[in-house]
Order: structure tokens, then sequence, then C-alpha cells
């Protein structure tokens, strides 16, 4: 299965690359390096499609003729919060507290930028949500000190420890979670499969 134009991922996240490697798609990576910030008004869904265009906009120009370009943002919202990365220690270990026993969304999307089509860009958006069982202060503490999640929306990765041990159950792509919805991924690149 190949693709009749390069893929470039806008991104540094290992887990985005190694779903695509996955896929057994030939890509390359560039990361991104912006700031992610969203007009207050917009929905969650509307905030993750935002940053994953703003994303494909910064990499627009870096894209050659032949090329088609990646970006994908993932957001964890709850009750009207943006749960966004944890800057340190303290606030990864907020945002587990505010998460323990409860219930949140995750949203993950996804752009594909084509400089050479008409329509050059195309979003879509997949919606997860997330059952917590209650999180004891010691696992909080671990899993902040272990895995150092400072990287992750929410201040969690559920392909990672906690994931393993507190996530009660999830409605939704795995996947998307994680931060790429491979499915849908592979709905969008049909027209340059060959």
């Amino acid at each position: 299965m190949e693709l009749t134009k390069e893929l470039v991922l806008g991104s540094q996240s290992p887990r985005r690359a190694q779903f695509l490697k996955d896929l057994g798609l030939t890509f390359t990576a560039l990361p991104l390096d912006l700031d992610e910030t969203a007009p207050a008004h917009l929905s969650p869904a509307e905030t993750a499609t935002f940053v994953s265009e703003l994303k494909a906009e910064a990499l627009l120009p870096l894209l050659q003729k032949g090329q088609i370009g990646l970006t994908s943002d993932t957001e964890v919202w709850q009750g009207g919060r943006r749960f966004g990365k944890a800057a340190d220690a303290a606030s990864a270990k907020e945002m587990l507290e505010a998460l323990s026993g409860t219930t949140h969304e995750v949203y993950s999307s996804m752009t594909l930028i084509d400089p050479e089509n008409l329509m050059p860009m195309s979003s879509v958006v997949s919606t997860v949500v997330v059952h917590f069982h209650p999180i004891p202060q010691w696992a909080m503490d671990h899993y902040i000190e272990t895995y150092k999640p400072f990287d992750k929306a929410g201040a969690y990765g559920i392909q990672e420890w906690i994931g393993q041990a507190y996530i009660k159950r999830i409605e939704g792509n795995y996947n998307s979670v994680v931060g790429l919805d491979t499915a849908a991924l592979v709905h969008m690149l049909e027209p340059y499969f060959q």
C-alpha cells in the first residue's frame, strides 16, 4: 500500500508517528512549535479542529510539490473546562485529581492538507468518552514521577500505566485518545492510495 504523494506529519508526537508506521505508511516528520491557544467561545470539537488547522497552516509553506501534510490535535475536556498539557508536576496532579473517579471527553481532530488541491484542507474530529476509576494519591504521584506526562493533554496517556490501571471504560476509538483516529485517517487518505 503506497500513497501517490509523500506524506509529511506536522508533529513531534512519537505516538502519532508510531501509528503511521503501524499502518505501513512512509512519511517524514516535521515538528511544529506554535501557540495552541484557541478562542474561548469555540466548542470542544471546534477547539480541536481550530488547533489542528492552525498547525496545518504552519505546515503548508514547508510542503513541496508532491507532498501532503497531516496535522492533529487532541483535547481533554470536562464540564466545559479545557485541560491542556501540564506545565509541571503540580499542574499534572491537579488535572488528575479533577479527572479521578469521573467521566470526561477526548476530542481528536486531524487535518489533511494538499497544496495542489483547489480545496487544500479537510478536517475530521472524533469524540471519545473516558471513564476513570478513582485514582489514589500514591498512584498519581507514582505516575507523574515515573512517566512525566507533561506532553499529554489532561496529563495522562491512556496507553501508559495510569490508563491501564485506572480507566474503567471508554466509548469510542481508543487510538483517538492516544492521539490519532487511524480509521478516520485511512478514509481521509483513500484518494491518495495506489
